[in-house]
């Protein structure tokens, strides 16, 4: 979506990043009062970090802290250190926020920067270099093709069409081919290739099926991606057709096949999120199943993108496992039981400060001599270029053999670290009607989080992403989030110290309901034996999570009312729905709810919810028709 700009806070939000650094720049040096140019710095440092030039960023952070431009700028700027890998800078900045804050998610980030200040300077067995094709353009997600080639996405010049992507100003990115060496660099096919933006491709072990992602531009949005998918029956590759997973509304893309190429497995982005998560989908005998997403022992709070595969091992990139700043690239793969084990960073020199990701091992690889893998992996570390392209090869560790037996040594059991990652979100019903079903999820950022463990009680409040990341000790917590508007709700995780090789990470997600005032919304499976009004066991869990409800809301009265279908007299079907509508308030109040916030109205016939000749009315409607509701009073 091309939108015309005149300063640089426009560009910067129309997201032309490239040319907001520039008219951003231009106005910084003209600016006269300190906060204005305090601002102009922040921003001019926000757009340096979308087009992955971390070093510049840095620079007008620092710039903006020095002028005092808020405390979100200190925070960025020990985020931005993070990133550089100036790992004790960062931690004696976060330490200084956290003691002003008390936010435990400072601490935690300071842990982790003491923690790679430790891992960083360690002797590494794994040589990296960059590849041979990169360019000053951005160069990303290899991948090996037949015997003898590389695969690769780039926005060099000399992409398909005349378009300019106004994020960076380059040329949309199309696929390309080289040599192993890098060298002797063409579009890859002009059946795939488009004036769009092409990239992440994936192919199936025989090298006749291609998956990528192709995303779009239109003058009512900005890009959106799908996976697209071609095959090569005659050498030639078909015009590709979309992969039928989501509506328009849905980003996704970043494909990968595990399992003998039975499993598709690639990165979603709901509507209204900023955060991706991992999806599969299984090839059928005529197509492939609906996608289901991943466990949250891989998906996490933050975001879990550009899974690749080797064997049985899956790769993935996360910024919401713990890592060393950026993306990190994770490994993780499936057990006999259908489970995953959990993800394993792949540590340094692999991971960096920046983004890393796209790990693509090389197929004629065989384990010999001392050489553990070999292959390449794309990384946003600071070249000066944004994404590159680099090789590695890791060999075995020679001081973690004893000499004498050539077996490993087994060290002594170690205790890692536990961090709780929590995400508060606001639950969005279709038509806005709470009675209706959920078909989204929005962030809600500066919500409140209490952590109430046997020992400890404390308070965070999530970011703008509306998350949050503490370390925790071995206990069993039960968070309560709250936001103004919205009913508080809790959930429950316990947490334990880990004997693997790596801290643990425990995610969960709180959803939030937005309060509507007097709406009847209906309690689901509130069922009565025939003419009676006993509350029966199958009806007591509904109230049960009713009950929660008020608990963690006690500032709110309800009303709650039974209905009853058309069959029956009159004056019946009223006696009979104020005396359920009551045994429902007797229950919450044998519950510890006070009776002063309840109320019970029975109405009998008079509200069906859907209205039919009682003599023509399905089963199913009558069904309707009985239920038990409650409205939230003002």
């Amino acid at each position: 979506m091309t939108k015309k700009v005149k300063t640089g806070e426009q560009a910067y939000k129309y997201k032309q990043y490239k040319l907001a650094t520039e008219l951003l720049q231009s106005e910084y040096d003209k600016a006269e009062a300190k906060q204005q140019k305090a601002r102009l710095a922040y921003l001019t440092a926000r757009s340096y970090d979308n087009l992955t030039l971390h070093g510049d960023a840095l620079q007008w952070y620092d710039i903006a802290e020095q002028l005092n431009y808020s405390p979100q700028s200190e925070q960025d700027l020990a985020y931005a250190l993070k990133r550089n890998e100036r790992y004790a800078d960062a931690y004696e900045l976060f330490s200084d926020i956290y003691k002003k804050t008390r936010d435990q998610k400072f601490r935690s980030e300071a842990e982790l920067c003491r923690l790679a200040v430790e891992n960083i300077d360690d002797d590494s067995n794994t040589i990296i270099t960059p590849f041979g094709a990169n360019s000053k353009y951005a160069d990303y997600a290899p991948t090996y093709y037949e015997d003898d080639f590389i695969v690769f996405t780039s926005d060099r010049q000399g992409s398909t069409g005349n378009g300019v992507y106004k994020w960076n100003d380059n040329p949309f990115s199309d696929i390309y081919i080289s040599n192993r060496k890098g060298r002797n660099i063409y579009s890859f096919d002009g059946s795939i290739n488009t004036d769009a933006n092409e990239g992440t491709i994936a192919f199936n072990k025989t090298y006749d099926e291609a998956f990528f992602t192709r995303c779009v531009s239109t003058e009512s949005r900005d890009q959106h991606c799908k996976i697209f998918y071609s095959l090569k029956p005659n050498d030639f590759w078909v015009e590709p057709e979309v992969m039928p997973f989501f509506g328009d509304d849905t980003n996704f893309g970043h494909p990968t096949l595990i399992e003998n190429d039975s499993v598709l497995i690639f990165a979603v982005t709901p509507p209204g999120s900023d955060n991706h998560d991992l999806y599969y989908s299984v090839r059928l005998e005529n197509g492939w199943s609906e996608a289901e997403i991943m466990p949250p022992s891989i998906n996490t709070t933050g975001d879990e993108k550009f899974p690749t595969s080797y064997g049985d091992t899956l790769y993935f990139s996360s910024d919401g496992h713990i890592g060393y700043g950026g993306l990190d690239i994770f490994k993780t793969y499936l057990q006999a039981d259908g489970s995953w084990v959990r993800p394993v960073n792949l540590g340094v020199p692999i991971n960096s400060g920046s983004d890393d990701f796209s790990l693509s091992v090389d197929p004629r690889f065989k384990a010999k001599n001392n050489m553990k893998l070999k292959g390449l992996f794309s990384s946003s570390r600071n070249t000066g270029f944004g994404d590159d392209i680099f090789s590695f090869v890791e060999y075995i560790d020679e001081d973690a053999v004893d000499e004498g037996t050539k077996e490993p040594i087994v060290e002594d059991t170690k205790t890692f670290k536990i961090f709780l990652a929590a995400r508060v979100v606001e639950v969005i019903h279709e038509d806005d009607d709470p009675n209706k079903k959920i078909v989204d999820k929005k962030r809600l950022a500066n919500s409140k989080v209490e952590l109430i463990s046997s020992d400890t009680t404390f308070v965070v409040t999530t970011d703008d992403s509306g998350r949050f990341l503490i370390e925790v000790d071995e206990a069993k917590y039960r968070l309560i989030a709250s936001k103004e508007d919205y009913l508080a709700n809790q959930a429950e995780v316990i947490s334990r110290y880990s004997t693997t090789n790596s801290d643990t990470t425990i995610n969960v997600e709180i959803p939030l309901e937005k309060i509507i005032y007097n709406k009847e919304i209906t309690l689901n499976n509130i069922y009565y034996d025939f003419e009676k009004w006993d509350i029966r066991d199958d009806a007591k869990p509904s109230l049960d999570s009713l009950y929660t409800t008020l608990l963690y809301n006690d500032q709110l009265n309800i009303q709650l009312s039974s209905h009853t279908d058309c069959r029956g007299g009159y004056a019946f079907n009223n006696t009979l729905s104020q005396k359920r509508a009551q045994s429902a308030v007797n229950y919450l109040v044998s519950k510890g709810i006070a009776k002063a916030r309840l109320s019970a109205v029975g109405y009998g016939e008079t509200r069906p919810e859907v209205p039919c000749n009682c003599d023509d009315c399905t089963e199913d409607q009558h069904q309707t028709n009985r239920r038990t509701t409650f409205t939230i009073l003002e």
